[in-house]
């Protein structure tokens, strides 16, 4: 029991640390917007004065992570064709946001 609770733990600090990085004292305005961008890549557009950490895999289950300051970030490297699912948490409420876009 104790060993499920240390993962777990280890886990959510591994999600929420990076998410702290670009911390802010403002309440977020919008959560990020997410599109197609070049052959594989989701492009994740973070409104101006937020940052997001963002998790994303594929169809074929590529799964990759990056953190966002303001402005256009992208993530690459998915299958071209597939459906990448993105999972966000932001520095300041509203905390999280999830969306779906289909990479060309």
């Amino acid at each position: 029991m104790k060993n499920k609770f240390a993962v777990r733990s280890a886990v959510v600090a591994a999600v929420i640390a990076p998410t702290l990085v670009f911390a802010g004292g403002t309440p977020a305005t919008a959560a990020p917007a997410l599109s197609a961008g070049g052959s594989g890549q989701v492009k994740i557009d973070v409104p101006t004065g937020e940052s997001w950490t963002c998790f994303a895999f594929d169809s074929n289950f590529t799964f990759k992570t990056g953190a966002f300051a303001a402005g256009i970030g992208t993530l690459d490297g998915f299958a071209t064709g597939s459906n990448v699912t993105a999972f966000c948490f932001g520095n300041m409420a509203p905390f999280f946001f999830s969306g779906s876009v289909k990479v060309t």
